[in-house]
């Protein structure tokens, strides 16, 4: 039989992909290595011969005289033996910056490799095990993962803020204001829907990089859409959450309470770190926090004063905190790193602002001192001790915003 018309390199590219991908669809990157190493196949070794066969394409592509595609390049780059960093080798700091360099090359590559670092089962269930024989494994399985977990407790890297930083690298500072030819680079199509639910939901199909950013076209702040948007890659880039599918309601966007899900509070963070760059606001973590840091945070950025406020308080190096207060009661509260104090939640005490706010009386421009005891717990403060709030009401959400700095100290600690 005649050999028929070779096919064309991108195709031949995919080809090899998916052979290499194919088997349980259920297995995650850390089980499908776990089965090419039960089955005698070196998942390095096997990732280097992709590698070679790339290479051995794109030289003969070249030879031939032709323009080796652009993502028979990504593949090339995506399978780089010298790129791939142990897991275990994570937790150094190095070793994370240099994975989170490479990181993003996954999503600007033609297909996306498994790659997955949450907890894997420590073994597979087999239907021919006695029944005591499985819950004697299931026990062992769930002590082995209980060990795990504590033995990798503080050591996950700070993903959020070294890939957006690689994210910032690639695309640059001004990224946050050109987020749907951002999230098409990284093979995301940005949708509207008319949704009651849900402000916005990433879809993808499992193994490929290609997905859509379903936004709520009834958001009406263009800041809360951007977030929004800048969550959802969030969502989509961050290691970890690949496997992540279920829309985004209105209470997880720029939402700051510590109770929210992990992967929520890291696409918030990296949301954050995209649109408010620590270079583009460095002129106001110089001086004391202010509401008018926070505004002209908010303006420059084109954000909400809650993340603005949010992502002051992460950069300054002053004792500071912000405060979002509802209804009459503390809802969520954020500090500064050098803040050891914790704000009180619950109802609000009447001498603070914002509790004169939600009485009616008008906000004086600049900040009060008031009692600590007001925000503070009253345990190991100094007689007289007194705390600098300013706040700023928001009227559409019936909530008010406090910024509290510590001028001195107000506790021996």
């Amino acid at each position: 039989m005649a050999k028929g018309k070779a096919e064309p390199p991108e195709r031949e590219v995919l080809r090899i992909a998916a052979l290499l991908s194919e088997g349980d669809q259920e297995l995650g990157g850390v089980e499908l290595r776990r089965a090419l190493e039960s089955a005698g196949i070196d998942p390095n070794q096997a990732t280097g011969r992709f590698h070679e066969a790339a290479q051995r394409l794109a030289e003969r592509v070249h030879r031939a005289g032709q323009t080796v595609p652009l993502s028979l390049q990504q593949a090339i780059a995506a399978t780089d033996p010298s790129a791939v960093v142990p897991h275990a080798e994570l937790a150094k700091p190095d070793a994370a910056l240099a994975f989170a360099e490479h990181w993003l090359d996954r999503f600007l590559a033609p297909f996306a490799l498994p790659g997955s670092f949450e907890t894997s089962r420590a073994y597979r269930k087999a239907g021919n095990l006695a029944e005591h024989d499985q819950q004697d494994l299931d026990r062992l399985a769930a002590e082995l993962h209980e060990r795990a977990h504590r033995n990798t407790q503080g050591e996950v890297p700070d993903w959020p803020a070294l890939v957006s930083a690689e994210l910032l690298k690639r695309f640059g500072l001004d990224c946050g204001r050109r987020l749907s030819e951002v999230a098409g680079e990284l093979g995301l199509e940005v949708r509207y829907r008319e949704a009651e639910s849900y402000e916005g939901a990433l879809l993808r199909v499992p193994g490929s990089r290609l997905g859509y950013v379903v936004l709520n076209s009834r958001i009406k702040e263009e800041s809360r859409r951007r977030f929004t948007l800048a969550h959802e890659i969030g969502h989509h880039v961050l290691p970890g959450q690949q496997e992540l599918s279920m829309p985004c309601l209105a209470g997880r966007i720029e939402n700051w309470q510590r109770s929210l899900d992990p992967a929520e509070r890291s696409a918030n963070r990296f949301a954050a770190e995209i649109l408010m760059p620590r270079q583009a606001i460095g002129q106001w973590l110089e001086v004391e926090p202010s509401q008018d840091a926070i505004q002209s945070i908010a303006a420059a950025c084109d954000t909400s004063l809650s993340s603005s406020a949010v992502r002051l308080m992460a950069l300054t190096g002053h004792p500071a905190a912000v405060v979002w207060s509802q209804e009459g009661r503390v809802r969520w509260y954020t500090p500064s790193a050098s803040l050891v104090r914790w704000v009180r939640k619950g109802r609000l005490h009447e001498q603070t602002l914002a509790s004169r706010w939600m009485r009616g009386e008008s906000l004086p421009k600049e900040p009060r001192a008031v009692p600590a005891e007001a925000w503070f717990f009253e345990k190991g403060l100094n007689p007289g001790a007194q705390v600098w709030e300013s706040a700023i009401g928001l009227p559409a959400y019936g909530a008010v915003l406090s910024l509290l700095v510590l001028r001195e100290p107000i506790a021996n600690e």
